[in-house]
């Protein structure tokens, strides 16, 4: 009966098995940041700058756009661009031009999914009417 009593008092994560399990379940689950580039300008779109004074055109601070592609064992289903990323922020930003743009790579795993990301963030410029 003593017996009975001594395995019950054993604490469950005390096994090797279960450390070796957790060990994996932690390498397998990783993620990460990466800054890409500073760019001084950036855009998709067609834009005119030859008569354009910046400082005086309206302009949206630290506006975020962002392109998402999600991967399932390891196979990616696609890949995110800078032109969806740079599209997604001038559309949230209401302009055609970025300013002082950093871009970003993010990524995560979690041993069956996982997820990447390329993050533009910047001014947005409004140079039409």
């Amino acid at each position: 009966m003593s017996e009975m009593l001594e395995r019950e008092r054993r604490i469950w994560w005390a096994s090797p098995y279960t450390l070796v399990i957790l060990m994996i379940m932690t390498l397998l689950t990783a993620g990460c940041s990466t800054r890409i580039a500073d760019m001084t300008v950036i855009t998709t779109r067609i834009v005119a700058l030859d008569r354009v004074d910046l400082d005086k055109l309206p302009t949206k601070r630290r506006v975020a756009g962002e392109s998402t592609r999600w991967t399932i064992l390891i196979i990616p289903l696609g890949f995110p661009t800078i032109k969806e990323a740079v599209d997604d922020a001038l559309d949230k930003g209401g302009g055609d031009l970025m300013t002082d743009a950093v871009v970003t790579s993010e990524g995560w795993t979690a041993i069956l999914f996982g997820l990447t990301r390329l993050k533009v963030e910047g001014d947005v410029v409004k140079t039409r009417n």
